[in-house]
């Protein structure tokens, strides 16, 4: 039976409060800090929204603050403070929420969910749970924050039981359940909608919740954000207890890989183009599967214009590649086993040179396709080998010329001394037009010189990549995949 495993790990306090704009306060006009405490817990579940700061009397509270995520319930001084929500915005942070002179009461437990998307964005204070479990129980409470679904139907079952006819609730958008007291089991949670009609677009599958006796949980369904996960279910349940989250995503959940040639002299050796094989348990298979056919350099698996990523069953893979049509008994590489998540998207590259040095083998990189609509993503992938170390500018189109970046005019590189196969995390710039100019540190020459446009909300990775072994391509440049 397949079943999500709901472990008891903490998370690090990484959950967004865009819309921690509270506004109800207390009656208490003591303007003097008291010196017992309160607690706050904030949840990001605007789906398009940026990282933000949380600021108490102007101090950065909580720092980089993303979507599906949650703090935990934070320990602060009560008393009045002023809050105020800074945006983490390229070319300058701004204060995008500010909240003078907020009543936080002494031992206060304050869960605060942004809602909405970032044009119309909102705060849903969730309560939880009224009730006190015992130590062989939980208290439930459950908030619908998942925007552009509307009203759905629960059901809370034991796991593996046929679909009642009466869900356990029904909710709408920015309401909050307190489903109250249930023993510390194993349950399926499954939703549908619209609500009643009998049609799941969320199951959880089973979720062993033994390990949680005594404690309250607010589980929060938002919205999946990647074209993976989106094909499995439009919503995810996050699961949140004092100090722990967990995101618990559909149970047919996949994960999305694509695959990128950028092996220069593979074709050479080969005498055209190569072939590759997954071999894997979860695929159910007695021999590998070929997973390409006729791949040759440059190209992206699957196409790009079509498909960004191809759905594979979660699990432990290996690779080989061989000549095409020569099968995989003439495999010239072979990987170690790599594991993938469900839920997750990853770009794996083919690089390096075959018989060559640095040897051809396989890079990987976990992508985040969430469209943030106050900056654009940008990812760097370093697949040249004979470029070296090398400085990357990145700058907005026609602001300088090449020889200007060459002599330092425009200033420091964004990536300073980028050797190959490295990999950056995603930077967020402005959306624009840019150019961008690759130059290896041995020679101070430009190497790649491209513009590129930028738009507000793509997610983009930029891979160098070196001349082919046979002179075609016969210069430097870069592979650009953008969702």
């Amino acid at each position: 039976m397949k079943h999500n495993t709901f472990s008891k790990t903490a998370v690090a306090a990484t959950m967004v409060a865009v819309a921690f704009s509270l506004t109800a306060c207390s009656d208490n006009d003591d303007d003097n800090m008291s010196t017992s405490s309160s607690y706050v817990r904030v949840i990001h579940a605007s789906h398009d929204a940026p990282k933000v700061n949380i600021k108490l009397d102007n101090a950065t509270a909580i720092s980089d603050l993303d979507y599906g995520e949650s703090t935990g319930f934070a320990q602060i001084p009560a008393g009045v403070k002023d809050v105020a929500v800074e945006a983490i915005i390229p070319g300058g942070n701004s204060d995008v929420i500010e909240i003078p002179s907020f009543d936080f009461e002494e031992e206060g437990r304050y869960t605060i969910i942004a809602v909405n998307d970032t044009a119309t964005i909102d705060y849903l204070a969730a309560a939880e749970s009224a009730s006190t479990p015992a130590d062989t129980e939980i208290a439930v409470a459950v908030a619908h924050t998942a925007f552009g679904v509307g009203e759905v139907g629960v059901y809370v079952t034991a796991p593996n039981v046929t679909l009642p006819d009466n869900t356990t609730f029904n909710f709408d958008y920015k309401a909050v359940v307190d489903a109250g007291v249930l023993p510390a089991a194993a349950y399926q949670i499954r939703v549908d909608s619209p609500a009643g009609s009998g049609t799941v677009v969320y199951d959880s599958g089973e979720i062993d919740l033994t390990a949680f006796g005594g404690e309250k949980l607010l589980i929060s369904a938002i919205r999946t954000v990647s074209s993976t996960n989106a094909d499995a279910s439009p919503v995810k349940l996050l699961a949140a207890t004092d100090s722990a989250a967990l995101t618990l995503y559909d149970v047919e959940t996949s994960v999305g890989a694509r695959v990128v040639h950028v092996s220069s002299n593979a074709g050479t050796v080969a005498a055209g183009p190569v072939e590759v094989f997954a071999t894997s348990t979860v695929l159910g298979m007695n021999s590998p599967l070929e997973l390409i056919d006729a791949f040759e350099y440059e190209e992206a698996f699957p196409d790009q214009s079509t498909n960004l990523y191809a759905s594979v069953p979660a699990g432990d893979y290996v690779f080989d590649v061989a000549v095409d049509n020569s099968g995989i008994d003439n495999s010239v590489y072979t990987s170690n086993s790599l594991a993938l998540t469900a839920g997750t998207e990853y770009t794996v590259l083919a690089a390096g040179l075959v018989g060559g040095n640095p040897a051809f083998g396989l890079l990987s990189t976990v992508d985040n396709n969430r469209e943030i609509v106050t900056q654009a993503s940008v990812k760097v992938v370093h697949a040249a080998p004979s470029a070296g170390s090398v400085d990357v500018y990145v700058t907005p189109a026609g602001s300088f010329t090449t020889a200007q970046v060459e002599s330092g005019a425009a200033g420091a590189p964004l990536l300073d001394d980028f050797n190959y196969e490295s990999i950056t995390d995603y930077v967020a710039v402005a959306h624009g037009d840019y150019d961008i100019r690759v130059i290896p540190t041995a020679t101070g020459t430009t190497a790649i010189d491209i513009s590129a446009t930028l738009a507000a909300g793509s997610v983009s990775t930029v891979i160098a990549r070196e001349p082919d072994g046979d002179g075609t391509p016969a210069d430097f440049g870069v592979i650009l995949l953008t969702n």
